[in-house]
């Protein structure tokens, strides 16, 4: 069973490996099998790390410094760039977030909105961002009233309940009521609890 570490922990170990690395490579300087690095030369140090030889060529020693400074961010860019991760590398990393484990109890939420058929716009967001966030359910469409009915783990609802009740602005669409009379667009959450199992498949 894997072991998961807390960012504190994560980076305690991160800290203490570093350290051995340095101690490593300390040791193989002493012993002779590498060169001593470079000072760390910076143009605020220039003068505490390489004394009288930056009084007699200042010129040539900030150039340097300068040539030294240029080549450590092109060291430190290049790291980055290899430890970037891929399109799919993301893909999957956001993917993996994403998702929640459900197989105990899953949450379910529904909302009532007045109307899905003229609001094409809103109904694509209402079922692309449920499809995104890899939640379950179904949009019951009937004239003067529509339930969007969503299953899901508790991060994937906050995420979902705030482009329901804040992201869509509903208001700004004008529909027709029961009456043939034009109303602003509404929803609201109705309801939301929990189940012991999905009732419209698994994602």
């Amino acid at each position: 069973m894997p072991v998961f570490l807390t960012k504190k922990e994560r980076k305690k170990l991160r800290r203490q490996s570093r350290r051995e690395a340095w101690k490593e490579e300390q040791e193989k300087v002493r012993l002779g099998l590498e060169a001593p690095p470079e000072p760390k030369l910076r143009i605020s140090n220039l003068m505490r790390a390489l004394g009288t030889e930056a009084v007699q060529d200042p010129t040539a020693i900030e150039a340097k410094v300068r040539e030294q400074i240029a080549k450590r961010q092109k060291t430190h860019l290049e790291a980055n760039k290899a430890r970037a991760l891929t399109k799919e590398q993301k893909r999957e990393k956001i993917d993996r977030k994403i998702r929640e484990d459900t197989s105990m109890a899953v949450h379910v939420a529904v909302y009532r909105v007045k109307d899905l058929f003229e609001c094409a716009s809103a109904k694509f967001k209402v079922e692309v961002n449920a499809q995104q966030l890899h939640m379950t359910g179904c949009v019951l469409l009937h004239r003067g009233c529509c339930l969007v009915v969503v299953e899901g783990g508790p991060k994937q609802h906050e995420k979902y309940k705030r482009l329901m009740l804040h992201r869509i602005k509903w208001e700004e669409d004008m529909v027709k009521d029961t009456e043939g009379a034009e109303v602003p667009n509404s929803c609201h959450l109705v309801w939301e609890g929990v189940a012991k199992q999905r009732a419209f498949g698994g994602d």
